[in-house]
């Protein structure tokens, strides 16, 4: 049979499963306590209140221990918590429904009262049929073959931009002579890569050529270059910004940011962006380089 003082003097943590599972199918206990408490009625009359069995029957979680002669919660004790309802024991009769419904109304009861629930259930996974697990397959085979025809679209910007090409073209249509650089790789690549030249033809849904799609990967690339140039600043010792700006065509001012810094004995120039500051006055220009800066942990 269990007990409070056996599962005290020996943590359920520490158990093997079959004996926790033992535990479990032996029920909590619910033994006989002597808890008596005095009190004052109307007019000022004294009388004993009395533990009661029944309060065993309304909560299904409550559980007895007759040497330390107070009520425990059978989930929380097991599971383990810092409450009274684990360590050590209820015994106020005259509030013992107000605290009862407040612990079980608790996150920790109710993840506990959870893992004692499925406590020597079977894991659904290993019941799952081979159809399930044929799709589970089927699912992560498709997804490795997106991860692929997503790295050979990089592939093709990253190649647009390291000989500064210019991605898309006037008519980039499926009919069009000139579709632009960019279409012009994805089809080379189709041509002599069987799983670019499935896609290009079967995919109804995502093709990756659209100009919507080229400006999101752009943005991500340019994530990732400014993440792996923050961290190289955030080491650096010195670290010296470039500024420049002028007026494009349509008399927007235009600013141009660049980093120069040392890493390791080796000095680095990276390109940041362009920026439009408010106006061409100090302090509008000053509050967009300040902007930028708030990223660096090194220099805000």
């Amino acid at each position: 049979m269990n007990s409070v003082e056996s599962l005290s003097k020996r943590p359920f943590s520490s158990r093997s499963f079959e004996e926790r599972v033992e535990v479990k199918n032996l029920g909590r206990p619910t033994p006989d306590l002597t808890i008596i408490q005095h009190a004052m009625g109307s007019k000022s009359r004294s009388y004993n209140r009395q533990f009661k069995r029944d309060i065993y029957e309304r909560y299904a979680w409550m559980c007895g221990c007759e040497i330390r002669n107070a009520l425990f919660c059978f989930p929380c004790l097991l599971f383990g918590s810092t409450n009274s309802w684990s360590k050590g024991g209820v015994k106020d009769l005259a509030h013992i429904h107000e605290y009862a419904k407040k612990h079980s109304l608790s996150k920790k009861h109710i993840n506990n009262s959870v893992d004692f629930s499925a406590l020597g259930r079977v894991n659904i996974a290993v019941r799952l049929s081979r159809a399930y697990q044929e799709s589970i397959e089927k699912h992560n085979e498709q997804v490795e073959k997106n991860r692929y025809i997503l790295s050979r679209i990089i592939d093709c910007i990253k190649f647009c931009g390291v000989f500064e090409l210019a991605l898309r073209g006037h008519d980039e249509t499926g009919c069009s002579e000139n579709p632009g650089i960019f279409r012009g790789l994805i089809d080379l690549v189709g041509s002599i890569d069987s799983a670019m030249k499935e896609r290009k033809k079967d995919s109804t849904v995502f093709k990756g050529t659209s100009k919507t799609i080229q400006n999101e990967l752009l943005e991500c690339m340019l994530e990732v270059c400014r993440d792996k140039i923050k961290e190289e600043i955030n080491q650096s010792d010195f670290i010296a910004l470039m500024a420049d700006d002028t007026t494009d065509v349509s008399e927007h001012l235009q600013m141009a940011l660049v980093f120069r810094y040392e890493l390791n004995g080796n000095v680095y120039e990276r390109f940041w962006g362009f920026f439009n500051p408010q106006g061409q006055g100090v302090e509008e220009i000053s509050e967009c380089i300040l902007k930028e800066l708030k990223g660096f942990d090194s220099y805000t």
